[in-house]
């Protein structure tokens, strides 16, 4: 059987005095069932802007309270009512970063190394957050608790730096690996991905082959700089 083909999406890239702009104006890119089945809406979207420093990624979310925030940072957010970025390094795309962000504002990070895009022989390093991670996290209600919201948001921005293995900013024209997730623990628990890993049963985002392919661009009528 013939596997649909990962998802393709592009990153504007801007200097930081233009990145609030870039991220109002990005495309919101909707995600879908980890397993490449229907959602009929998932409520879950992240758009994306790069600077010279850091890649900059939003999620929009829905809920269906009351939400599961149990995790202390640091701890298993992954557990909780959360969104997930995995970043490749731009030499090794089995080699990236996770970040995971949960209504409350916990943080988890982890460097992992899959070149088989197996649990059972990969390499991990659980508990490590990027240097320089910036993470912000806003609900509706704003009166309400986060476990109570219906809808969130979390701001994550993330150094090239401090990405698996270092590294630079990627140039106009470059392609990197990425994928963005969801797993929604309300009333219900779905797994949502930016780039399907059709892997549901159990669920599985550590799919380094289905990673999102992110092209990098300039804006629309920018000069390439010299």
């Amino acid at each position: 059987m013939t596997l649909p083909p990962v998802r393709t999406i592009e990153i504007v890239l801007v200097p930081e005095d233009a990145l609030s702009h870039a991220l109002a104006a990005a495309p919101r890119y909707g995600l879908d069932d980890v397993g490449g089945g229907p959602t009929g809406g998932s409520g879950a979207g992240v758009a994306f802007a790069a600077t010279p420093e850091a890649l900059h990624a939003h999620f929009e979310v829905e809920a269906e309270p009351p939400l599961v925030l149990s995790a202390p940072d640091l701890g298993p957010v992954y557990e909780d009512d959360c969104v997930e970025l995995f970043v490749a390094s731009s030499g090794d795309p089995a080699a990236y970063t996770e970040i995971v962000v949960n209504a409350a504002g916990a943080r988890y990070g982890a460097q992992v190394v899959n070149p088989d895009g197996s649990r059972e022989t990969w390499t991990l390093r659980a508990g490590v957050l990027p240097p320089g991670l910036s993470v912000s996290v806003s609900g509706e209600p704003a009166t309400a608790s986060p476990s109570a919201w219906l809808r969130w948001r979390a701001s994550i921005s993330v150094p090239w730096r401090s990405l698996s293995r270092g590294g630079q900013a990627p140039r106009p024209g470059e392609e990197r690996r990425l994928n963005a997730y969801r797993i929604a623990r309300g009333r219900a628990t779905r797994y949502l991905a930016l780039s399907p890993t059709l892997r549901a049963s159990p669920p599985d985002f550590h799919v380094p082959a289905r990673f999102a392919r992110a092209l990098f661009r300039l804006p629309a009528g920018a000069a390439p700089s010299c």
